[in-house]
This record gives structure tokens, sequence and C-alpha cells, in this order.
């Protein structure tokens, strides 16, 4: 299919702007620099040049990991045109691609102490595939097989009728006031633009919100890197001189386990040059790992099947939101009137001097002003870049949180969209009532 083909087919039935209309208020925008986090020797200019407007629909979503797919797959259900961009060849983000295979966070303590689950919806529909085809274990945390995980997360993104582009780095937007006109990807096809009426950052780092110019702020932690061992069932244990050692998490394939790498505490995860440091010096410890786990009498036939491959890059910019959820929040079961979803817990974690353990950490409440920035109209956030304080970042960026805010954010931005609102003027009491259809907890 040429470019021309596919303009008519991924634009039909969408009359959003006009190429020239673009390219006007582009013209009229303020210049922005963004700034970069690496020493620069110097600027240099770069010529103007036309970007082509390759296509549009009513939603387009920026990133294709959990919070990404849920936001697209809701809002084509709700039926409207979806695009969905992602700079790999997979969906599922760091859950398939970094190999964080367990869904965490789906359960945490009810009102009377008792272990609840809150978080349904899309994560079930998911889930609920992967243990009909014995590609997922453990009831309480899930645990699924990425590749097969990658061919469901597919199949239900086709079914709904969303457009995943891949291969595609949202690289900037074109604002006309305070809203997006158009995300702009680059790819091996070029520097292309993609109109919208509504987007949804999922992007994991919040690269559109930046670029879009509403607060936000930078949090500095951990960043590993997991990887999978092979033949791990074939472990002799009368081996003359054996030693039980851990060899990883058990998967859904026999002999495939999940090794974790909790990694280096503190880590800029938007310096290019770090992450590079990070990646190599992660690589080089694991293959060591491994090969002396392989030296110990009974372990021979255990070998590294693959290390993620995509960094562990757990937290870098999260959103200065109308409402910022905050730890004290969550662990007091502050009720929100504009709950979209609810999270459970999962480690200890530090509060009020103390630590509290993952067993005795409440169920909490996100509300749809968590989603929303300041100061841009169609834009919303979800995934582990909403707006949450530091103190909860563990909560906030796990699997199973971000597919309670991205299908909320997804069915939100349907909402705008065929209202041809902005995201803040929805009817938080209609959207709340359609969450509730789609098997969506609000509260307790």
């Amino acid at each position: 299919m040429d470019r021309r083909d596919f303009l008519k087919r991924t634009a039909a039935g969408t009359s959003l702007m006009a190429v020239s209309g673009i390219e006007a208020r582009a013209a009229r925008q303020k210049v922005k620099r963004v700034e970069t986090r690496l020493p620069a020797d110097g600027y240099l200019k770069e010529p103007a040049r036309e970007i082509p407007v390759v296509a549009g629909a009513d939603v387009v979503v920026v990133g294709g990991g959990p919070a990404g797919f849920a936001a697209a797959v809701s809002a084509a259900r709700q039926g409207c045109s979806v695009i969905l961009l992602e700079r790999h060849n997979h969906l599922g983000g760091l859950w398939t691609g970094g190999l964080v295979l367990p869904v965490l966070n789906t359960r945490g303590a009810g009102p009377d102490g008792s272990w609840t689950k809150v978080v349904h919806g899309i994560s079930d529909d998911v889930c609920g595939s992967l243990f009909g085809m014995g590609m997922c274990i453990n009831e309480m945390n899930p645990m699924v097989d990425p590749e097969a995980c990658k061919y469901v997360l597919d199949e239900m993104c086709r079914e709904a009728g969303v457009q995943t582009i891949f291969f595609s780095t949202a690289a900037d937007v074109i604002l006309s006031g305070s809203r997006i006109e158009a995300v702009v990807i680059e790819c091996k096809s070029g520097r292309l633009a993609i109109r919208c009426r509504t987007v949804v950052d999922c992007s994991g780092d919040g690269d559109v919100m930046a670029w879009s110019g509403v607060p936000f702020k930078e949090i500095k932690y951990h960043i590993g890197l997991l990887a999978r061992l092979g033949n791990t069932d074939r472990v002799d244990t009368g081996a003359e001189g054996f030693k039980a050692q851990y060899v990883g998490g058990a998967t859904p394939i026999p002999g495939v386990t999940m090794l974790h790498m909790r990694g280096e505490e503190q880590q800029d995860g938007l310096d290019i040059l770090n992450l590079s440091r990070l990646q190599q010096k992660f690589r080089r410890q694991i293959w060591e790992r491994v090969q002396d786990i392989k030296s110990k009498p009974g372990y021979e036939k255990v070998f590294l099947l693959e290390t993620a491959p995509q960094l562990g890059v757990r937290v870098t910019r999260a959103l200065e939101a109308v409402h910022t959820v905050t730890l004290e929040e969550s662990m007091t079961r502050t009720e929100f009137p504009d709950a979209i979803g609810m999270s459970g817990a999962s480690d200890p974690i530090p509060y009020r001097g103390g630590v509290v353990k993952g067993a005795d950490r409440p169920v909490w409440q996100i509300p749809y002003r968590a989603l929303l920035p300041r100061g841009c109209d169609n834009l919303l956030v979800a995934g582990r870049c909403f707006g949450f304080e530091e103190g909860l970042a563990w909560d906030a960026r796990e699997i199973g949180t971000c597919f309670v805010t991205g299908q909320a954010a997804g069915t939100a931005a349907a909402m705008a969209a065929s209202a041809r609102c902005a995201a803040a003027e929805i009817d938080v009491s209609r959207l709340r009532q359609e969450l509730l259809k789609q098997r969506v907890t609000l509260s307790v």
C-alpha cells in the first residue's frame, strides 16, 4: 500500500482539520526549545520543512503498554476511530518487552481487612484469555508468557478496530492554543504527522505531556533488567556436590523462569547515555550470573534464554494533574466523587516513619482528575506517568494500575472526541456509569 492509499484508508470518515490549517496554526505557535539533559556543545538550526499528514483518528494513543492498549481498545469499543502508536514491534510495553511478567497490584486490603481484588475490566479480559490458553499461572498475581500475551493484545486490538502503527516514535506535537492538533512521529518512512481530536499519553515517560507544555515532575527511580532462563527443570539434584540455588520464578512455560533485577537506585531514565551504560552493565551482570549458576554441580544444563529487549525503566515523569494522588490518600482510603477505578498494593512501603506490610495495605481509588493535565484541553495521561506523588510510585507504575488508568482514559477520550469537547468537560457521572458497564470497580 502506498502512502496515498494509506491516507485515504485511515482518514476515511474523519473531518478533523485541513492540512493547510495545521500548517497555519503551527506557524503561529511559539517555538519551544526542548532542553537536553546532556552536555551540549553549541546548537545547530534545522531547516524548516513540511511534515506530511498521513493519518488521522478521533483518538490517538501514544504508547502500547498495558495502559495504552487498554486506552485504545476502550476508545474503539465506544465507536471511535483509534490509532495506537508504538515504537517497538509489539504491544505490552515492559509487561512483555521488559519481561515484567506478573500482573501485580490487582488486590489489597478491603475495608474489613480481607484481601480484595479491585482490578477487573480489560485486565480480566486479557488474563482470562491467557489462562484459557494455558499461558498464565498464579491466580493471585497472574504470571503470563510474553509471546502469548503479545498475540492476545494484537488480537484484541484487531477485533476492536484499533489501527496499530508499530516502529513509530512520537517526537513532538503540533499545538493550536491549548489543543493538540497532531502528533509528530519519527519512523523509517520519515517524519510524519497524525491528526487527532483527543490524545492519550501512555508513553510511560510522559513524552506527549512534556511536549505539550503542561506541568509535570521528574522522578529518579531504580532501573534494572530482567531475564529468562531455560532448562531450569533439568537441574540434577542428585549430582555430587549439589547445593540448591535460586534460578528465578516460575513462568507458564515448563523449564523457563524469570530472573528479576532491582538494578541501580535513583537513576535518570531520560538520559540516554546513562541508559546505555546501564544496559551494557546489566547484560554483562546477567550473563556472568548465569555462567556462575551453570558452573555449580547439577546446573550445567541451565542457560540464558534471553535478556529483556527493553530496559526496566520504572518511573521518569509524573503529571502534575488537576489532582495529584498522594500516598496519604491511598493509605487512608480517601474516596473521590470522580473515582474511575481502584488499585491494589503489593510490597511493603515506607509510611509515617515506619513500613507498612504489603498484606496490610489498603486498596485505593484513582480520581478522573489525576488523568487531567493543566493547560491542554484534549490530552489525557494514563499509565506510569499519571498524576501521583513520588511516595506512591511503587503502586502507580504497576501493570494492574496501568490497566485501570488506561481503560478510564480511553473511555473518557472517546467521550470527549464524540462530544467535541475538552476532556475536562465530559460528564464524569456518565463516564463512571460506562466504566461500571465495563466491569470496572469504582469502590468497595
